[in-house]
This record gives structure tokens, sequence and C-alpha cells, in this order.
């Protein structure tokens, strides 16, 4: 078939025009049991099961091609019985619902169409999860009739395709002639474009440290569009791990389209942040938007194709004139859009991924943005736990609302005593116990039961993943009666990524600290064939001094450091007032420095981080950088949200102190991970412990130098930096300047600020 074929589905064509009108909550349980239910039905009867039908012709000057499989199909009667077998409700329906004996309309229509029948025999079949027939309805269809039907079927879907076609051929017509967004190619920015359009014409992955200043966002997405507009992939993610990283790309997409780009470009957000409820519950029993939202939808849908660039004020904008759901908005957006805007979560995680998506279109391409922090968020999604101190809370709260006699609190009740298990025990019970449980949440809303379903759901997953790969999961049980719980952690992610991205129209996986390139490629799920591509920073090096002083900083010699550290950063500080951060390992080990700093000088202009922040104190901390050339000291802790995505260019940021190398905590589970990584691909310590400590101390370290004209000072306080395994994670552009006292941090600050 051409590229111009329009492919559909049987269920698709049919839920495109008929479908039920309000969201309801989505029960895994009932999926299963409608999978059993079907195999029952089919198992038990003498008809074909499954049997492939395909109906391909012209409409409207567009290819049409429709397929779909028969439940059951009997060609020994006359005329022959096609089956639709549908889960039949607790109370037995008196007539077939309209979607389903439509689906055995369209097969018969393409039966009597392939086969030249004149009449069909149509039987919607309602079954028990066992295959026992609670209700069965059989009506005989002529040809005239299944036409019609069909026809009403196809008509508005294929004026709606061919809307949207409309849209890609402007779409790549606009590709075609489409320059570059700057003037001119950063250096060795058109090579990382070479490499990211490479690895997308050829199915593969590429992984690329791309430093400060490379021009990252649009290095990756121009080549891209680029194959979008070649037809190379049909739509691209552009992956994220924070909303701020999103802004990034949002500004080179309204770039292009001010130079004549014309595509949708969605940025997906949180279901969480933009449900519009005090308490979110997706019921049209509760919520006014659930109720008749898929009757409403279809209009906004097609307003929003005359609108560029779906974004949250776009998005709540229609929500609010549709009175629509605004996730389940974008998720009917995200279908039709060139380009998605999301989190990590909508393309790996295993409950959140975008399924409808991701299991129906291969020619996919993910831009994977700071992809050094993907390795720990796929372990998180890939894990599960649940804690008994957790579930006896909901189990208060809903014993308050439903009475101790409900369902829901003798589930919970039930599922508590499942809990702990031994080590190595049988986890079928728990298994079973958590379908139980979550069948019984269903039956009455208590707060809090979106974040329960939720880790239920996780666990119960990782369960059976880890049954599975033993090796890549461990199972950890906490023995104590009242604050007992399980835990499944995954310990290599790697199998999983590599899953996921195997068969998409390539890969980008970009990070200016994604070091070493061949370790990072094996723990994102890449294989040898897949590209490593490591660019040097832009700017000059002599714009960056990097001063070394040693000191022990570990654990067991942290009381004995805060005095030279506190010291060392009000040296730095001192010898150039102006805008400068301090970073350290924890908010314990910051605020004890903190207060030595206060004791050694009561009037330093210190602008600490605090746990917790919310956007409003967020935005006000790093005013303190932005707004005026008053002299600060920020003490932030590595890895968090002023280390990573924040820009703070020019004298908005002069001098950076990294106290420490940012390992993660030496703990069971990272242990765990750490001898997993020892078995799988060497070096256990460093994918535990040294690398994501890296990762932190270069992300800190990238916040000063932002541009050409920038010039800054770094500062590392640790003697494990003269070690040759954490010197092989610097990259070029620094080299370290050993220094032995307070006085030289001082003097050679001093000098390098001359300079200016």
């Amino acid at each position: 078939m051409s590229e111009q074929t329009l492919q559909v589905s049987v269920r698709a064509l049919v839920g495109f025009s008929v479908f039920p009108p309000d969201i309801l909550p989505i029960s895994r349980s009932l999926m299963e049991q409608g999978r059993d239910a079907h195999l029952a039905r089919q198992q038990e009867s003498l008809a074909r099961s499954e049997a492939m039908l395909t109906w391909a012709q012209t409409m409207d000057g567009l290819a049409v091609r429709v397929s779909g499989r028969m439940d059951l199909f009997d060609d020994s009667k006359s005329p022959p019985v096609i089956e639709e077998i549908k889960l039949s409700p607790i109370e037995a329906p008196t007539a077939p619902a309209p979607e389903h004996l439509l689906q055995a309309v369209c097969y018969g229509f393409m039966l009597c169409e392939r086969d030249g029948l004149d009449r069909v025999d149509i039987k919607v079949c309602y079954v028990t999860r066992e295959g026992q027939i609670t209700a069965a309805f059989l009506e005989r269809f002529d040809k005239a009739r299944l036409d019609a039907a069909f026809l009403d079927l196809l008509r508005p879907y294929v004026a709606w395709q061919k809307r949207l076609l409309a849209h890609v051929t402007a779409r790549d017509d606009s590709l075609r002639t489409l320059p570059f967004p700057y003037a001119a190619y950063r250096p060795r920015q058109r090579e990382m474009a070479k490499q990211a359009y490479t690895a997308i014409s050829r199915k593969r992955r590429l992984f690329a440290v791309m430093p400060t200043g490379t021009g990252k966002s649009a290095a990756v997405l121009y080549p891209a569009l680029k194959a979008l507009g070649q037809g190379l992939t049909k739509k691209i993610f552009c992956l994220t791990a924070r909303g701020t990283q999103r802004i990034a790309m949002q500004q080179e997409i309204d770039r292009m389209i001010a130079q004549g780009l014309r595509l949708h470009a969605l940025t997906l957000n949180a279901k969480e942040s933009l449900c519009p409820m005090e308490q979110m519950r997706c019921h049209p029993d509760y919520c006014p938007r659930a109720k008749g939202h898929y009757l409403r939808q279809p209009d906004a849908l097609m307003e929003a194709l005359s609108t560029q660039v779906w974004g949250s004020a776009f998005i709540w904008e229609m929500s609010d004139k549709h009175q629509l759901c605004p996730f389940e908005f974008s998720l009917a957006l995200c279908e039709i859009a060139d380009v998605v805007i999301c989190d990590y979560n909508y393309a790996f995680h295993p409950q959140v991924r975008l399924t409808r998506i991701f299991d129906s279109l291969r020619k996919l391409t993910l831009l994977v943005d700071e992809a050094h922090n993907l390795p720990d968020r796929a372990r998180d999604m890939l894990s599960g736990s649940i804690t008994i101190s957790q579930l006896r809370a909901f189990r208060r709260e809903s014993g308050k609302l439903h009475g101790r006699t409900s369902g829901i609190y003798k589930a919970l009740s039930q599922f508590i005593k499942l809990l702990p298990q031994e080590e190595g025990a049988d986890y079928t019970p728990v298994q079973t116990g958590i379908t139980s449980l979550l069948d019984a949440l269903g039956t009455g809303y208590t707060p809090g039961v979106m974040h329960l379903v939720r880790d239920l759901v996780s666990l119960g997953s990782a369960l059976t993943r880890a049954q599975e790969a033993l090796d890549d999961y461990v199972i950890m049980n906490d023995a104590e009666a009242t604050k007992g719980g399980l835990t499944v952690l995954n310990l290599n992610p790697a199998p999983h990524l590599f899953e996921v991205t195997r068969r998409l129209s390539g890969c980008v996986f970009y990070s200016a600290t994604l070091q070493p390139l061949s370790a990072m490629r094996l723990l994102l799920g890449g294989e040898m064939e897949d590209a490593c591509l490591s660019l040097p920073s832009p700017f000059p090096e002599e714009h960056l001094l990097t001063l070394h002083m040693p000191l022990n900083t570990r654990y067991a010699a942290r009381e004995a450091s805060l005095m030279p550290a506190a010291q060392a950063i009000l040296a730095l500080f001192s010898a150039h007032p102006g805008k400068m951060i301090a970073y350290f390992p924890s908010f314990a080990y910051l605020r004890a420095v903190g207060e030595v700093l206060e004791g050694l000088a009561p009037d330093l202009p210190l602008n600490i981080q605090q746990p917790g922040m919310d956007e409003g104190s967020r935005i006000q901390f790093l005013d303190a950088f932005l707004q005026d050339d008053a002299p600060v000291l920020g003490l932030c802790v590595l890895g968090g949200v002023f280390s990573e995505g924040v820009d703070l260019p020019g004298k908005a940021l002069t001098a950076v102190a990294v106290i420490g190398v940012g390992l993660p905590q030496v703990n069971e589970q990272n242990n765990r991970y750490r001898a997993r990584m020892e078995e799988a691909m060497g070096d256990g310590f460093g994918f535990a412990y040294r690398y994501p400590g890296m990762h932190k101390v270069l992300q800190a370290a990238g916040r000063i130098i932002r541009s050409e004209t920038d010039r800054g000072v770094l500062l590392l306080l640790d003697d494990r930096y003269a070690q040759a395994d954490y010197q092989a994670l610097l990259p070029s552009h620094i080299t370290l300047n050993r220094v032995s006292s307070i006085e030289e941090i001082t003097q050679s600050a001093r000098r390098f600020f001359a300079q200016d």
C-alpha cells in the first residue's frame, strides 16, 4: 500500500463515531476478564476464531484499507454467522450496545464484499469470564443494509482524516524550505544535527554529550523535523525530566513557526496539574466535565486544528470553552500532534506510557533531553512499593466514610494480612490480593484513592516483571509489624529502555553530562551499533578557572570539614563579591556549613535553598541573582532544582563551589544496584555511585558559563577529584588547578577576575 493509504482497524473506525459519552475509570481487572471471556467462549465454540478480514477501496479520492479479526465465524451455517464477543455486565443487557453491534456489522459488510454474499447473520454475545452466555442477540442483515451502515461509519472518518492529511501536506511543504532557525550553526552544532538525522533515518539510537552553549535544542529538533517532512518518522516526542527544560524546546518551535513552519506542537502536562476539580476524581457522577466529555470533544478538536501551538494556556481555554477534561483533551490532541513535549513518563513508564500512540504507531522519534536523569527515573518507574502504615491510614479514612463493614474496609484488612511476606515467599497471593483490592476500591470514593491505586498497580506490575526477570529485580520485605511493607526494586533499567526504543524511528539521548559515554549507552538500552558523539565546549577554555582544593568530605569526616569548607567558600566569594552559589551533597551538610558561614561573616548576603520550595519561592530565590547587581551567596543542594535547568547568564552567576563529589547515599538499595551492575556491566560502584554523583557535579558546574562572553570560577572541594576515576569523568574544558590553602583560593580568583 502507498504512504497515502489510510489504514484503520474496525474497532477504531467504529470508535470514531460511536462511543460511550462519559469518561469512566479504566479497570484493568475488567480488561483481563474481557480477555478471559473471549478465550473461554472461543474455546468452547466449534466456529473459527480470529478470522482476518480486509477491505480496501478508494473513497473521496483517498485510498482506504480497513481490517480486523472476527471473534467467531461459522461458515457452516447458511447464511454464515459472525459473532462478536463481549464481557457481560453484572446485569445482562436487553439489547446489544451500538458500538458492539456495529463492529460485527463492519465484518459482515467486508465478508459480503469478499465472498459475494447477499446476507449474513450478525450475533452479539455477552459472556461471563468463564464463557457462560448471559445474553445473545442474533439478527440477519442483507447486503444493502450492511453497505449503508458501513459507509455511514466510513464517510465521517475519511472526512476527518482528509483534514489531517491536508495539514500534513502543508506541514511537509513548509519543512522542505525551512532554513536552520539561526543565521549560522554554532561550532560542531552542524555535526550534531547530521548525526541526529542519521540516527533517525537509520532507526538507530544516538548518545551525545552536548555541553552548554552548543545549542542542543535546535541541533536535535531541526533534523528531526526535516526527517518528519520526508516521511522518515510520523511523530516527534521531546522528552524532558523537568518542566523548566520544556521551555527551550518550545522556544525553538516558536522561532521556526515565525520562519514559516506549519505544524501542531503540544505540551503535555501531568493530569494532577491540569485537573480543575478540588479533588481529582475522574467519574461522571462527580466531575461535570467527565460526563459527556466525548460528545463535546470532536468540536474542540476541529477548532484546535486552526492553532499551531497547543500549550497549557490553549488547553485551559479550549477545555473551559467546551467543558472538557483538560488532560483527556490533551491526550486526544497528542494523537494528531506532530511534536509532543512531555515528561519521560509518557514514553517509558509502564503504567503512564501513551499506549494509544506507542502501540499503534512505530514511526516515532524520541529526543531525550538531560538523558543522564533517565536511568534513575526508569528504575523508579519499574519499581513498586506499599507500606502497612499507608494502607492502615487509608483504611481508617475509608472506615469513616463507608463504615467498617464496607467491602473497601474488608478488602484493605485482608490485603494488610498478606504483608509482610518472608524473603523468597510465593507472591501469588499478594498479586491476587492487589486485584481484589483494586476492584473493591472502585466501588466507593475515598480521598487519596488515586494515589493508592497508582501504588498498587505499580507494585503488581513490578511483581510480574520481577518474576520474569529475576536477576534485574529484588523483592525487599520489611517484617516490622506496624511499619512493614513490600518493595519491588528494579536494579537494571537497560532491558526495558532497549525494548521501548528498539523499533522506533530513531532516538537521540543527549545531555551535557553523559559521561562515560560507552557506559551510559549500555545503561540507556543502547547497542554497540548505536553511535556516540562527544562535543567539546564551544566557549573559550580561558573563560573558566577551575580550582581544586583537596578536602575530605566523606560522611565520617564531615564534622571536621565544616570549617575549611566554609572558609574556602568565603574566600572565593570575598575575592570578587558578586553572584555565587555553593552546592552541597545534602540539606544537612548545607545547613551545617551555613551556620559556620554566618558565624564567620554575620553580614554575608546568604540566599539559602529550603526543602520543598513552591514555585513562588523558587522564583524569589532566582530573582536575587537576576534582578540586580547586588552580591549574593546562594547555598543549594546538588541535584536539586537550582543545579539543573536554570539559566544564570553573565553577571547573574560568576562563581560556583561544589562540596563533595555528589555520591548518592550509601544504603541497601544502592548497594544492591551496585552488585547487579557489577554483574551485568562491570564497575558496579561507577554505575551506582560515581557516575550519578559526577553528573550532579557537572550539572552544577554548568550553571556558570552560559554564553561566549561569560567568565567565572569553579571551586571543587574534595580530595577525590585527584583520583583518576573521577578525573576521567571531567570534560576537557574543566582543567584542575590545585590549591592547597585558603589564601591561594583568594589570590587565584582575584587574578582571574582582574582580567575582566
